[in-house]
């Protein structure tokens, strides 16, 4: 036998391919979310906190004394629980998620690309630039980044007109925020070919959501969150609502927010384009993605429409959305336009997040009145000093009750508050919005709020004592003030 036929019956070894541009998406991530850690958001921390009470006391509520419904993405904080149960410390399950979430948009985004007949790496280049977007990475701990891998595979069902992924996709979005329904609608209207599979999706989707809902339902009596209704009570910031926030936070965090918007801004100029393209039976490839734009507009409009307060991370779905439409357009072009044009944004918003302070210690926009690390110097000393008492919020809650562990109430962690507010909800609603939030609020049992123990409030300016001062870019310098509530007094 001559080596030719010892080569012959040898078998061939089997080619393994490594993914090596998820690889990388994931290898950037672990750095951006290491610069990133020390300076989550205070809503962040409300997160954290309702993950950590379900993982290790199998407890739903933003502190363990009291249940309450005000996580706005139950799937996040599950997802996150369950993380937690294995890592044992939250903001490393943070980290793993933030992780894992930006490989699968990287995956979600490169199937889609080359099933659009457009290079994959091309996901992997979208994956980045929403991981590394500013006002994005203000929002690390909630639960954009997870939306954004929804909203992958919600584009990669409408590109592969799949029924049961888009109700996949449909339902986890439901799960997470229901606003992010907007993008569903939008890709459901535009991709007639997912009518005639209709069961099929709304049986994926009712599979993946009623469990919870349900549950919800009876269990909380609401099968949404209670944010529903606090947050559409706060209306404005005097003269800024979500319409015209983007200048408010611009005048602030100019750098940042300019920064922020480059992508979208791409992608909402790529938009008519594709639209009058399609008009004309052209680029029916990009459509899928031009629907993810177009939800992204709509979801921007819907919002403006209910003048709700310009929270900086109520943007991101429209960013994110706009910017895989960008990638979807980049894709169509090809090489070497789409790598320059990617490239340069990439390298942006990379050395933005180097300007900043390695790492990070505060959100590069953000809205609160303190740093992380000021919340935390406070809030350990705050769980000593009160103890078993219980302690009302200053404003902010969600740092302070992650780090004291203690009864720190407000109407995010007391259900008591909540009972007046549904009524004052009730009585501004439209017909149609009244019965739906009776119907949504008809196993809700009022409670009576926790009786107060001890106050804590901001007041202007420094304090006598360093340990409560508190400081942000945001506002001036401030200190807190902790004190008894008198005898016969309620806060």
């Amino acid at each position: 036998m001559d080596v030719a036929e010892i080569a012959v019956e040898r078998p061939e070894r089997a080619r393994v391919r490594v993914p090596v541009w998820p690889l990388v998406v994931g290898i950037v991530s672990g750095a951006v979310f290491w610069v990133v850690h020390g300076a989550l958001i205070d809503d962040s921390y409300i997160t954290l906190s309702y993950a950590r009470n379900l993982a290790f006391h199998g407890h739903w509520g933003l502190i363990g004394a009291e249940v309450s419904n005000s996580a706005t993405a139950p799937l996040n904080v599950l997802v996150l629980a369950a993380v937690i149960e294995v890592v044992r410390e939250p903001v490393v399950a943070l980290g793993v998620v933030f992780v894992l979430a930006n490989i699968a948009l990287s995956a979600f985004l490169g199937i889609a690309a080359r099933t659009s007949g457009f290079p994959g790496w091309i996901g992997s280049l979208g994956a980045l630039l929403v991981a590394t977007n500013p006002l994005v990475l203000s929002t690390v701990g909630l639960e954009m980044t997870l939306a954004s891998a929804l909203l992958g595979l919600l584009l990669l069902a409408a590109v592969r007109r799949q029924p049961v992924l888009f109700g996949l996709a449909a339902g986890l979005l439901a799960l997470t925020r229901l606003d992010l329904g907007m993008f569903v609608l939008v890709v459901l209207i535009g991709r007639p070919s997912l009518w005639r599979g209709w069961w099929r999706w709304l049986l994926t989707a009712a599979a993946v959501t009623l469990p919870w809902f349900t549950f919800s339902w009876f269990y909380f009596g609401s099968a949404v969150p209670d944010t529903l209704v606090i947050k559409q009570l706060q209306k404005s910031w005097g003269d800024w609502d979500f319409s015209n926030g983007l200048e408010l936070y611009h005048e602030a965090f100019p750098t940042a927010v300019a920064i922020s918007l480059i992508p979208a801004v791409l992608g909402l100029g790529c938009l008519p384009v594709v639209c009058v393209l399609r008009v004309f039976r052209r680029a029916a490839l990009l459509w899928p993605w031009a629907l993810i734009g177009l939800g992204a507009v709509a979801h921007y409009y819907v919002y403006t429409l209910l003048g709700v307060p310009p929270y900086h991370w109520y943007y991101a779905p429209s960013l994110i959305g706009l910017s895989l439409l960008l990638i979807g357009v980049l894709g169509a072009v090809r090489w070497p336009f789409a790598a320059v044009v990617g490239c340069a944004v990439f390298a942006a918003q990379v050395w933005f997040t180097g300007q900043q302070g390695l790492p990070w210690r505060e959100a590069a926009i953000t809205t609160n009145w303190a740093t992380p690390a000021d919340y935390a110097r406070i809030g350990a000393e705050l769980g000593r000093t009160v103890g078993d008492r219980t302690v009302s919020s200053p404003g902010e809650i969600g740092a302070l009750a992650y780090y004291c562990d203690c009864a720190i109430v407000d109407e995010f962690a007391d259900r008591g508050y909540l009972a007046p507010q549904i009524e004052q909800r009730l009585a501004g609603a439209t017909p149609f919005v009244r019965a739906l939030l009776k119907f949504n609020y008809r196993h809700f049992t009022p409670t009576e709020p926790r009786p107060i123990d001890v106050v804590l409030r901001r007041e202007p300016g420094p304090g006598p004592d360093p340990l409560w001062k508190i400081a942000s870019t945001w506002v001036e310098p401030a200190h807190l003030v902790l004190e008894p509530v008198p005898a016969g007094r309620v806060p």
